[in-house]
């Protein structure tokens, strides 16, 4: 999972299983459910308290669980009354998931703003604008392993401000999508997220948080557990799983994986409750178990 709709590699083939779901920002939140809010709480958790008056960037935004999470951490740890002497500036470049950004932020009396605005070119800010920047699940998404990201990070943070960036330690999903992708495809094939093992260590995060432009001796490393509830009952999420990465390969999409769909959907089912930390929940529901790497660094 991570915090927007993408490929880790682009695709060769043009043919899509009949089975297999298009990916939308409302079928993304359904399928990563609470691990993103999740995540993003469990990373404010290394932060002080968010100041009065703090201006933050929502920095790959998505539908909005970040912001979700540091309105729930400002509320909690003091009091509703400062939430209203914040201001969240939130952007991403997919508009779709912006909408519902907006939708969410209206209905929660969010003060926050949501412009289409690229990761790595944050055109639209002036150097030394925010007190906190918070890049919740996107570098691992961007190119160039998100240094570009860091650095307009880094330029648009004040002196002293704090940015917070994370990457998955341990994804309880991958090895059983690489499970079916082995069983169901010929040797040789391609894995899905091939290539994404890098960033469970946590030194290649801070390397990069680093390339951006922060020094070493201002980066905090952390590493932390995060739980995660699926938003679907078992046969649902597998298949949504497998509809949105099965096919993330240079080869994209095999004829065979239509004729197997069924059996890679099972094997998926079978080696996700065998991962550490899986509880089985009421309604046919699962508890899942993350690690997550975390990067405080400042300015």
């Amino acid at each position: 999972m991570s915090g927007t709709i993408n490929s880790s590699s682009p695709t060769t083939s043009a043919f899509t299983p009949k089975q297999a779901l298009t990916p939308t920002p409302e079928l993304y939140a359904s399928l990563v459910s609470d691990s993103m809010e999740n995540l993003a709480a469990a990373s404010l958790t290394y932060l002080p308290p968010i100041p009065s008056r703090a201006v933050i960037n929502d920095n790959g935004c998505g539908t909005g669980a970040a912001s979700a999470a540091i309105m729930s951490s400002i509320i909690t740890n003091q009091g509703k009354s400062l939430e209203n002497n914040i201001s969240i500036k939130a952007t991403d470049i997919n508009d779709r998931a912006l909408s519902l950004y907006r939708s969410r932020a209206a209905a929660g009396s969010w003060p926050a703003e949501a412009v289409n605005m690229d990761a790595n070119a944050l055109v639209g800010f002036e150097s030394d604008t925010f007190d906190l920047s918070l890049c919740n699940a996107l570098l691992f998404v961007l190119p160039n392993d998100g240094v570009d990201a860091v650095r307009e990070t880094y330029r648009t943070l004040k002196p002293g401000g704090v940015a917070v960036f994370n990457s998955w330690n341990y994804v309880p999903n991958i090895a059983p999508i690489h499970a079916a992708a082995k069983a169901t495809r010929p040797e040789g094939t391609p894995l899905p997220r091939a290539g994404m093992e890098k960033w469970t260590d946590p030194e290649f995060l801070k390397s990069v948080v680093e390339k951006g432009g922060f020094e070493g001796d201002k980066i905090e490393m952390h590493k932390c557990r995060v739980s995660v509830t699926t938003g679907l009952e078992m046969d649902g999420w597998a298949n949504m799983l497998w509809s949105f990465i099965g096919g993330t390969t240079t080869a994209g999409w095999l004829e065979e994986d239509e004729r197997n769909w069924d059996r890679a959907i099972g094997i998926i089912k079978r080696e996700v409750r065998r991962t550490e930390g899986f509880k089985e929940l009421p309604g046919g529901r699962a508890q899942l178990g993350f690690v997550a790497n975390v990067a405080v660094a400042r300015k």
